[in-house]
């Protein structure tokens, strides 16, 4: 089984441009926690990520202005997977870069999907796999601790 069987083909993108305000919504309409930053809606080449994390921490934590354009605020070491890779490489980098979504990319680096965490996860599950609880925690895995208290 590969991406392409269980990716989200052409995800909703937006623009480097696009307010943090614009992006959140966008994000609340399709029920997605990220959005690929494309150049443009014609050529839908990767240029970051935006993600409700990215927002919360990003915009919000640091008091700047719901019109923030997401340029500012979005992580562009992006890490991808081509629509031909195998369910195990879509898990091993989610897992690797402790990422919940992973844009599926063609070769010219082109938006075509998007594979996220819960996609997986129904798939395994949907072929009996015995080791889906030990696939979203390893993809889940927190890199540090924190504590608002202390």
């Amino acid at each position: 089984m590969k991406a392409r069987d269980i990716m989200t083909e052409n995800p909703a993108c937006i623009a480097p441009e696009t307010s943090a305000r614009q992006a959140a919504r966008l994000m609340e309409e399709h029920d997605v926690g990220s959005l690929p930053v494309v150049e443009n809606e014609s050529n839908r080449q990767l240029v970051g990520v935006v993600t409700d994390r990215d927002l919360t921490l990003r915009v919000l934590g640091h008091d700047k202005p719901p019109e923030t354009p997401v340029r500012e605020v979005m992580s562009v070491n992006v890490h991808t997977c081509p629509p031909d890779a195998s369910l195990d490489e879509v898990e091993n980098t989610m897992a690797r870069y402790q990422v919940r979504r992973i844009p599926i990319v063609d070769d010219d680096d082109r938006v075509v999907g998007m594979v996220a965490q819960a996609d997986l996860a129904r798939k395994l599950r949907a072929v009996g796999a015995k080791d889906l609880g030990k696939v979203v925690e390893k993809i889940s895995e927190p890199t540090g601790v924190f504590s608002a208290f202390g």
